[in-house]
């Protein structure tokens, strides 16, 4: 993601290509290891995002999903990701977004710890009551991430990686221990910036 920040730099003023980013991003790392990938810009013409593997993001509409990136998976549990030195996925390989968003709309962006832990409606019900109470994005990425954190230890509760696990026929039940990493945004009117 530090290369991602460096390309963003090269990128024209309000044109930033988040495919471009992610290519240049990509081309330019050396250190080894693997990683997904989800890039998001805000413009005035609205989201314009790539997500490559199963980090991912919502968009939430007057206390519903409207926009949901699908997880990149080549199996059950085996997602696409980017890695030096050979043997990874391209960054062609990731899906590209163009979504017009409006004040009031809020982007949740997560790794797979979220999104294996806690269904859509889930995180939407957060959103609607940190909304309610007047919280700030980063209090409701936090609490967002502390549910996830709780669900993931839950052994007993069904959750979306275990429903995901149970299709692909292995006998899971509960949360599943990952990392989380929460962003949330509220659009606003540019007049309100």
């Amino acid at each position: 993601m530090s290369k991602s920040m460096s390309a963003i730099k090269d990128e024209p003023e309000g044109a930033i290509d988040p495919s471009r980013v992610l290519e240049k991003a990509f081309t330019g790392t050396k250190a080894r290891g693997s990683s997904t990938a989800c890039i998001i810009t805000l413009k005035e013409q609205g989201l314009h995002a790539v997500n490559l593997g199963d980090s991912g993001f919502i968009v939430v509409r007057d206390g519903r999903t409207v926009l949901k990136s699908p997880s990149q998976q080549h199996d059950f549990n085996f997602t696409y990701q980017l890695e030096s030195g050979g043997g990874s996925d391209l960054p062609s390989s990731a899906d590209v977004f163009h979504y017009s968003v409006a004040p009031g709309d809020v982007i949740i962006a997560g790794t797979d710890g979220l999104f294996d832990n806690l269904y859509d409606n889930e995180i939407t019900a957060v959103v609607v009551e940190a909304l309610r109470s007047g919280l700030g994005a980063q209090g409701t990425a936090q609490k967002i991430a502390a549910l996830a954190r709780e669900r993931a230890e839950d052994k007993h509760r069904q959750s979306p990686f275990a429903a995901a696990a149970q299709e692909a026929g292995y006998r899971y039940y509960g949360g599943k221990l990952d990392d989380i990493t929460v962003v949330v945004s509220y659009v606003t009117s540019a007049s309100a910036v």
